[in-house]
């Protein structure tokens, strides 16, 4: 493990890289994963078509079942909430209606949002690759440590404590796995966070919660 500070540390070529190829990304799949309870607190589909983001969102509150669906095709935003007898539809230009661009992202679009590495308060770091058994060749995981007060550094993480995060990436430079752990109102959180490519020509298709199946 290796000490550093400022805005440098061993292996931010990767995780800066990995922040930009996810920006340049046409279509993905990611899923968010509240490892301690073991669910799937987030998911997201979404895609390009010309300048206009096109997605299917899924919130679900592991604490209190709370769900939200989310679905835009550019021209239309339907949405969902637990209790809701039918989706609730707004049409582009009517009150409500809301929509992303490659200019305005939606944050599951933007690597430097999404893969955060908060590097001034980053205190060691360490980068495995495929001299590990446990990692696959071409993989390389970039393991980082912070300060235990982030708010130090960070306002917006003033809440936040005791945080550490890791990064998977493969040997095309993508983050294909990001994992976070922190402590914030004496509450201990870990999340997991899995990008995976998909086909930018398949449309974006609209779920439906099972409330309504």
């Amino acid at each position: 493990i290796s000490g550093c500070s400022g805005k440098t540390y061993d292996g931010k070529n990767l995780v800066d890289k990995a922040k930009s190829l996810h920006t340049s990304l046409e279509s993905a799949h990611i899923t968010v994963t509240d490892t301690i309870n073991d669910v799937v607190v987030q998911e997201i589909w979404y895609r390009f078509a010309g300048d206009v983001m096109q997605y299917m969102y899924i919130g679900h509150d592991a604490d209190t079942g709370e769900e939200y669906y989310e679905f835009n095709n550019g021209t239309e935003l339907d949405t969902w909430h637990n209790g809701d007898a039918e989706w609730a539809f707004a049409a582009r230009g009517s009150e409500g209606y809301y929509n992303y661009s490659r200019a305005s992202r939606h944050y599951f679009a933007d690597g430097a949002r999404l893969l955060e590495d908060y590097p001034n308060a980053v205190t060691e770091s360490k980068v495995v690759g495929s001299e590990s058994i446990d990692i696959p060749d071409g993989m390389e995981h970039v393991n980082l440590f912070y300060d235990k007060e982030l708010g130090k550094y960070y306002s917006s993480m003033e809440n936040i404590t005791n945080y550490i995060s890791s990064y998977v990436i493969d040997a095309d430079g993508y983050c294909r796995e990001f994992r976070m752990a922190y402590e914030t109102d004496g509450k201990s959180l870990t999340y997991k966070v899995m990008i995976e490519r998909t086909d930018p020509d398949a449309p974006i298709e609209r779920k439906e919660p099972e409330a309504l199946e």
